[in-house]
């Protein structure tokens, strides 16, 4: 999903765009590393909202503004497209859309993304589920990279309708079917995994059951310790 809200045809093909919007080789090129240098401030704005506003609301008010950036910066190409005498007068509106792009997409999407695999997962599958989501995101990444020459070859910037179609989707997945797991341990968070996908019924259960997988955790953590104290205090014993 991360990959499909419009980031790889942002990244990848920003010099394309600017160059289309009429700017030359060296401000393309100023422009494409400072498209690139802004999504470390976007980072550093998810770090501060990222647990204090939960990883739900910032999925889905990224999309949010990801569906409006992409909506925006498509009427803006298709303005330039059918009216080329426009596209200097369009152009620093246009490129100031991709900016908004990768400071939305980087404080949240491009970080959220990647904290719900290694919490979703119990704590033993936690490396295998980080891992499959990685492998997601890659193949994603991939993929999106492979289509987008194809889709502005054919439909042009009306790609960027497409993208913002897509981030309004996004919007009722997460709503759905994304737990929150935000301020929340990692051992209480299975609870809301034993009855339904449904948001809704993962905040039930997990108020219901949350207290139990903690104690279940605390145990089997008990259990582990006093193994390896067993262990350790074999391996001290005096040799005969």
């Amino acid at each position: 999903m991360a990959s499909w809200t419009g980031i790889t045809a942002v990244t990848a093909y920003s010099p394309v765009l600017l160059r289309q919007a009429g700017y030359s080789e060296i401000k393309q090129n100023g422009l494409a590393g400072g498209l690139n240098t802004i999504g470390i401030i976007g980072t550093i704005i998810s770090a501060q909202i990222v647990d204090r506003y939960g990883r739900r609301k910032c999925l889905m008010w990224g999309a949010a503004g990801l569906f409006a950036v992409n909506l925006i910066a498509a009427s803006l190409y298709e303005a330039s497209r059918a009216d080329p005498s426009k596209a200097a007068s369009i152009a620093p509106a246009a490129v100031t859309m991709l900016f908004l792009f990768n400071l939305i997409y980087a404080s949240t999407w491009g970080t959220v993304a990647f904290l719900i695999p290694t919490e979703i997962f119990p704590s033993r599958m936690r490396a295998q589920g980080n891992g499959f989501g990685i492998t997601g995101w890659a193949i994603g990444v991939g993929w999106t990279v492979l289509v987008n020459p194809i889709m502005f070859e054919n439909i042009q910037s009306r790609t960027y309708f497409l993208f913002a179609g897509l981030n309004f989707i996004w919007i009722g997945i997460v709503y759905l079917i994304y737990p929150e797991t935000a301020n929340r341990s990692l051992e209480s968070i299975e609870a809301m995994f034993t009855t339904s996908p449904f948001y809704w019924q993962m905040e039930k259960a997990y108020a219901e059951n949350k207290d139990l997988f903690i104690t279940k955790a605390e145990m089997e953590g008990g259990l582990e310790k006093q193994k390896q104290f067993e262990y350790s205090s074999h391996d001290e014993l005096p040799q005969v």
